[in-house]
């Protein structure tokens, strides 16, 4: 049994380890085009008041799945805090 879970933890670390990654670029990658799209309309106060106005729904359920992109990725973060935790003292104990 004892193996077993090393195993599960081993495989779980490593999964969390590639959604850290995924949604460090994906939100780093919106973080990007939010600055980009905030410069373009610098200089279009009055288009960009329109367009927020008009895409109020669909930018705000953009903002929430933006959030809980973040929520997700620090809930990652510290899972895989806990399971390094878990498995260096599996090892300690196996020593």
């Amino acid at each position: 049994m004892k193996n077993n879970l090393d195993e599960i933890i081993k495989e779980r670390l490593e999964n969390r380890l590639e959604w850290k990654n995924y949604l460090g670029w994906l939100i780093t990658h919106r973080q990007l085009h939010m600055n980009a799209k905030k410069k373009f309309y610098e200089d279009k106060p009055l288009l960009n008041l329109i367009l927020k106005l008009y895409f109020l729904p669909y930018n705000t359920m953009k903002y929430f799945i933006y959030r809980c992109d973040c929520h997700k990725f620090e809930m990652i973060e510290t899972e895989i805090k806990m399971l390094k935790k878990v498995r260096d003292s599996k090892n300690e104990q196996s020593q």
